[in-house]
């Protein structure tokens, strides 16, 4: 699965249960993308409109970073647990 932000636990858990990653892809670039996918298979859920919809795609070296994975870490609950540290020490 592809977005643009971190989703919560119970994503996380069913990650960790089907053995599926979540990549996070910059926001903005979807021109770029667009150059590396080589086929569609087909779409899902697209009664909730093209932005939403859930698209099968073929894509070939697609650049982006796994952020949550099989194994239940999550790269968004690292960061905002480090950053809360931060901001907690420049609130003292």
């Amino acid at each position: 699965m592809i977005g643009k932000g971190g989703m919560g636990a119970k994503t996380l858990a069913a990650l960790k249960e089907h053995g599926a990653v979540y990549l996070n892809a910059i926001g903005g670039a979807a021109q770029f993308y667009a150059r590396t996918i080589t086929g569609v298979d087909g779409v899902s859920l697209l009664d909730l409109g093209t932005p939403e919809a859930m698209w099968h795609l073929q894509v070939k070296d697609f650049p982006a970073i796994v952020t949550m994975d099989a194994h239940g870490n999550s790269l968004h609950k690292d960061i905002e647990q480090e950053s809360g540290k931060h901001l907690e020490a420049m609130t003292v």
